[in-house]
């Protein structure tokens, strides 16, 4: 990707793939360009069109810095602007807190949108009738009209599909809810936008004189519905794997441990382990202090007939403020301290902070995966 600039310390990158759709764009609209204009060079309208392509791309860039704007404003930072193959993307840190919040975000791009087309058509009205300048101001008013209006469409992952989650979610109080709403929703519409483009090529299949760029907008139209259709999927996963993270109690993921000091062979640390039905090993200093954790995946990897020989701390993995949690961490407080500081284990202490045992990477790995066990029947 290529870095362009920042704007309010957001960096703004441009992936190669848009070179792809502005030499489409350039090539495609050359001809339009000449109808709507007689009198240009052939060269000229290629220039014309090009120029229109790399508008085109500001303009989504403007729609990103709405949604930028707005996230801001109800205090979600943004890393970065994307400009790519079929659009842009403002990846924002967190998630709105409110469905006021999710919404205001959502309608700031379409809303940056519709102002863009209304301020490019009252400036063609200035620039006279048949000029170059109104041609590209006429053809970007419509193009952002197009591009706000397939944005609220009410599907994810487009802005009306977070649009429809934030009414879902005000209505059922579950963002979730909310969420898997506009998913499905947003798998309709790529069904749509399939079916659509299916018909329209049988429309002209039977013309001798079809274009090429009729058959790249075809394919730029599968793309898109693929676009959707992923984006709808993946954000059914995210809902099912966010509802199983905010049902999570770092308790219930509680290993028992045994502590024992560094010079201890593995091979006695895991028949104390064993005997006390315990799932964690636990390295202390002399004065009982916990130091390090053993790693179960090490000690699982040396044959049974080499641990008498190898003392527990050659497996130990050091005891970094990050790699100890409190038992009452829970739902999204605990995903986001194991995301800041990964490990395969971690101490748990309590509120008077003695450890209680350990907690493994893979346990919790295992509870976001596995599906919620529904009630019993009487």
């Amino acid at each position: 990707m290529l870095r362009i600039g920042s704007v309010w310390g957001v960096p703004i990158y441009v992936t190669p793939s848009w070179l792809l759709v502005a030499a489409f764009i350039t090539v495609a609209y050359a001809d339009f360009m000449r109808d709507q204009l007689p009198d240009v060079t052939t060269r000229t309208s290629y220039l014309m069109a090009l120029v229109y392509a790399v508008a085109l791309a500001v303009s989504v860039l403007l729609h990103e810095l709405g949604h930028t704007a707005v996230s801001r404003l109800v205090g979600l930072p943004v890393r970065r602007i994307v400009v790519f193959l079929l659009g842009g993307v403002s990846e924002i840190d967190g998630e709105a807190a409110r469905p006021r919040d999710e919404f205001v975000i959502a309608a700031s791009g379409p809303a940056a949108s519709f102002g863009l087309a209304g301020v490019c058509w009252a400036a063609s009205l200035l620039t006279g009738h048949d000029t170059a300048p109104s041609v590209l101001l006429l053809l970007l008013a419509w193009s952002n009209l197009v591009i706000a209006v397939f944005n609220v469409l009410p599907g994810l992952p487009l802005d009306g599909g977070r649009i429809v989650q934030s009414a879902v979610w005000a209505m059922s109080g579950s963002r979730y809810t909310g969420v898997r709403a506009a998913a499905w929703s947003g798998r309709a519409m790529a069904e749509l936008l399939a079916l659509g483009v299916l018909i329209a090529n049988s429309m002209v299949a039977d013309d001798s004189r079809v274009h090429v760029t009729t058959l790249l907008a075809a394919a730029m139209g599968f793309a898109i519905a693929a676009f959707l259709w992923l984006g709808a999927t993946q954000s059914l996963r995210s809902a099912t794997i966010g509802e199983r993270a905010a049902a999570l109690r770092l308790r219930d993921l509680l290993r028992p441990a045994v502590y024992v000091g560094p010079a201890t062979p593995l091979s006695e640390a895991v028949r104390i382990a064993n005997e006390a039905g315990a799932a964690g090993i636990v390295i202390i200093d002399g004065q009982g202090r916990s130091r390090a954790i053993v790693r179960e995946a090490d000690v699982l990897r040396l044959p049974p007939r080499q641990r008498p020989w190898s003392a527990v701390s050659e497996f130990g993995q050091a005891l970094e403020p990050g790699l100890i949690m409190r038992e009452d961490l829970a739902g999204t407080d605990l995903i986001d301290a194991v995301q800041s500081h990964p490990a395969s284990e971690y101490l748990v202490i309590g509120a008077d902070g003695v450890a209680r045992g350990v907690m493994a990477a893979s346990d919790l790995a295992t509870a976001l995966s596995r599906p919620r066990p529904r009630p019993a029947h009487m």
